[in-house]
């Protein structure tokens, strides 16, 4: 690791977005104990592009204080993006959900490094082959160390790559998501992540113009209505100002809708238990109770579409 002097690093805006901002309160003490040289002036850096100490650098360079960077050899990008992951999983008081976002991030980068095991003798079984696949031990291990199941791993993996998604269309509101200061669902970032752009970014000036702090993907659909995580507060109104009330105009295409936007996350699921599931080593119950399922899901998805096609031929 080199040590270099008042070098002027570039920003990228990915390994930007994996670092935790300081609150205020924490930037301006920080601002303090630098210009008092009461804090190290250390910032870490791999190819001259930032990975540690954003806030610290800014700070150094706006005020022409001395600063000191530690330049760290990684063999690829996935590498510093795992080693920032691990580094502000280290901060105390993350927002949960930047804590499930580094988490997932971590596991989606290091499952693309880690290297799997050397060979693949015959006389291994369909069981070591899945325990010994990249993604399951890089799940095993990350639960491991963040005291979590590998399924939550792989969870924290599907957030962080729906939270990307959001990012390119609309980094200023995956930030919002991100601080926690705007709440949503795993299964609602996912139907989140499937809106246009133009909708993201019209979703987002909502969000700024109202003061809203929890998204409902089902009032997405409906038109950009909205929930309140605090109640607001209710005007008094005199008995005879008191309006008829309205009932809200009836939508047909609100649950169909709703329901066109729901069911690809169910494939995804599908696809993905096809490909890390090895059905010889799961029990005849699981797999009973599985195939039971399903064959409920086929009458009832056909009983659908035979309804649907009536309606077209009258």
């Amino acid at each position: 690791m080199k040590v270099d002097y008042y070098p002027v690093l570039k920003i990228d805006p990915e390994f930007k977005s994996l670092m935790h901002p300081l609150s205020e309160k924490e930037f301006l003490s920080l601002r303090e104990s630098l210009l008092e040289g009461k804090a190290a002036y250390s910032i870490a850096a791999w190819n001259d592009y930032l990975i540690d100490g954003y806030e610290r650098y800014m700070i150094c360079r706006q005020e022409n204080l001395p600063y000191h960077v530690h330049h760290i050899g990684f063999s690829c990008r996935e590498h510093a993006i795992t080693w920032i992951c691990r580094e502000q999983l280290k901060k105390e008081n993350l927002p949960n959900e930047r804590f499930r976002y580094l988490i997932g991030k971590r596991y989606e980068t290091e499952r693309i490094v880690r290297k799997g095991p050397s060979g693949d003798t015959a006389s291994q079984t369909n069981h070591n082959k899945l325990q010994n696949t990249n993604s399951y031990q890089t799940a095993l291990k990350l639960g491991k160390e963040y005291s979590l199941s590998h399924n939550t791993v792989y969870k924290y993996g599907i957030y962080s790559r729906m939270v990307d998604i959001v990012m390119e269309k609309d980094a200023d509101l995956a930030q919002k998501i991100l601080s926690g200061k705007l709440r949503i669902s795993h299964d609602n970032i996912i139907e989140l992540s499937r809106l246009p752009q133009e909708n993201i970014r019209r979703l987002n000036k909502s969000l700024s113009k109202d003061g809203i702090e929890h998204i409902v993907i089902s009032d997405i659909l409906r038109g950009f209505q909205w929930k309140r995580v605090v109640e607001p507060r209710t005007k008094t109104i005199p008995q005879e100002e008191i309006p008829i009330k309205q009932m809200p105009q009836f939508d047909p295409n609100a649950a169909p809708s709703s329901l066109a936007y729901t069911m690809p996350s169910w494939e995804g699921t599908i696809k993905r238990i096809q490909s890390e599931t090895d059905f010889q080593i799961v029990s005849e119950d699981v797999k009973n109770k599985l195939a039971f399922q399903i064959r409920q899901l086929q009458n009832t998805l056909a009983t659908l579409s035979e309804k649907m096609e009536d309606t077209r031929n009258e």
